[in-house]
């Protein structure tokens, strides 16, 4: 059997990786339009002003324990040697004038008897009110257990049982960081089933998972590698235009053998001009791809003198960091990275901007980067080797009118025989994330009944 996948991100990736593990024939080539593999994870080599090249991420991106199937086709390609584990902490910070205040601060721990895990617990450090962690248990339980209607976050705000510090000092910055979505508007579900992910095997489920250099080296390569052995073909720079009669793919003018199955393993956006140049008919599942809502993300690279890395913000001991900051009014996480044979990095996120917004985003995160540097070492970002990443259309966006509408996620069918659909939204229920996208793709290649 003949199998096309169009697309290299690690939904492509995966799909090719439960095939290939069936060992029932398949006859596997991937199509990608870029130079390598890994979509949105996949990484830029730059040059700084030394000199120096090295391998540096599209994007600042995190892995968590929850995403155990991730974690698990790591380790199915002997990558998982190449990856260290993080405490979650949360340390919200305020940065106001020339003064950087801490608001809110409490850690992930276990109370431990004989080496054994009895339960963990969340260790408040710093907390705006003596109550706060009372009120901070509680929203935790109600969102679990789902103890609401169908609404946005924005219904938070009037419900007794959820204060306005639990909700600007934790749930703003983790809704915009985590499902890609202005708070106001996302969907109450999503966040429940996100939380439910987060503590089902907490602390593990929360545990960052860190690369030692970036996301393509240590997981993308990796991957591209065992399925090069398994007989996957790789067709990179290749521009897919569009889906000719006899599943034969077109590019560049170029047409393939036919294809019993076709993958499109690309977001929605992409996957509908293919749909338009093929010639198909509109389906339920094409029109719910036209119509998905996009977030962009902002995303500034930052070397740092390896002496100024050595601040407060990270111990000399660790090699890694992560701050929300609060600056008139928006959120930004700030990261900052010690890795084998690279220069110290910080990296600035603004999530949730859209396209009204984007460019006010960009002058407020130069900004942020101005003043955050300034206050906490000492020099001027032009000083320094920096780069901006504008992810436009990074992922959907989980908003509460289009969940009313059933029109965030595509799920895998695509309304015409052995044409599929895989991303890191045709997972249902799940925001925009690698898990999502690893998901999705082990859903999709389920459709084909060639299975042992």
């Amino acid at each position: 059997m003949k199998v096309a996948i169009i697309g290299a991100g690690i939904s492509g990736l995966s799909i090719a990786k439960r095939l290939s593990e069936k060992n029932n024939g398949f006859v596997i080539d991937i199509y990608e339009a870029a130079p390598r593999s890994g979509g949105r994870i996949s990484s830029f080599d730059w040059r700084l002003k030394n000199e120096t090249i090295f391998s540096c991420d599209n994007g600042q991106h995190f892995t968590i324990g929850a995403y155990t199937n991730f974690i698990e086709l790591l380790d199915k390609c002997d990558a998982l040697k190449y990856w260290s584990r993080h405490t979650f902490e949360w340390n919200m910070l305020k940065l106001q004038g020339d003064e950087l205040h801490e608001l809110l601060r409490f850690k992930v721990e276990k109370l431990m008897l004989f080496k054994k895990t009895l339960v963990p617990y969340i260790k408040f450090v710093k907390t705006p009110t003596n109550l706060f962690f009372l009120k901070f248990y509680v929203s935790l339980f109600l969102l679990k257990n789902k103890f609401f209607n169908e609404r946005s976050l924005n219904y938070l705000y009037k419900t007794f049982f959820f204060s306005n510090a639990t909700i600007n000092l934790f749930w703003k910055s983790f809704v915009e960081n985590s499902m890609n979505t202005e708070f106001d508007n996302s969907d109450l579900s999503t966040l429940s089933f996100l939380v439910n992910e987060c503590i089902k095997d907490i602390p593990n489920s929360l545990e960052i998972l860190i690369p030692e250099t970036d996301y393509y080296s240590c997981a993308i390569k990796p991957i591209e590698e065992n399925l090069r052995q398994n007989g996957v073909n790789f067709h990179f720079n290749s521009i897919v235009q569009r889906i000719q009669p006899g599943k034969k793919i077109e590019c560049r003018g170029i047409l393939s053998h036919s294809y019993d199955n076709i993958f499109l393993a690309v977001p929605g956006h992409i996957a509908t001009k293919i749909w338009k140049k093929s010639g198909y008919s509109d389906t339920k599942e094409s029109i719910l791809w036209e119509n998905q809502k996009y977030r962009h993300i902002l995303n500034m690279w930052v070397i740092l003198p390896s002496l100024k890395a050595q601040h407060n913000l990270i111990k000399k001991e660790q090699n890694f960091s992560w701050n929300p900051i609060e600056f008139n009014g928006s959120f930004y996480v700030v990261v900052i990275q010690k890795k084998i044979n690279q220069p110290n990095i910080m990296s600035i996120i603004r999530s949730a901007c859209n396209n009204t917004n984007l460019g006010e985003e960009e002058e407020n995160l130069y900004e942020f980067a101005q003043k955050f540097l300034n206050k906490q070492y000492s020099v001027d970002l032009k000083h320094l080797d920096y780069k901006l990443i504008r992810a436009k259309r990074a992922t959907i966006a989980c908003t509460y009118d289009q969940y009313k509408r059933s029109a965030i996620w595509s799920g895998t069918k695509t309304g015409i025989k052995n044409v599929y659909k895989s991303s890191d939204e045709a997972s249902f229920n799940y925001p925009s994330t690698i898990e999502g996208a690893v998901k999705s793709g082990y859903f999709a290649a389920e459709n084909i009944n060639r299975f042992d």
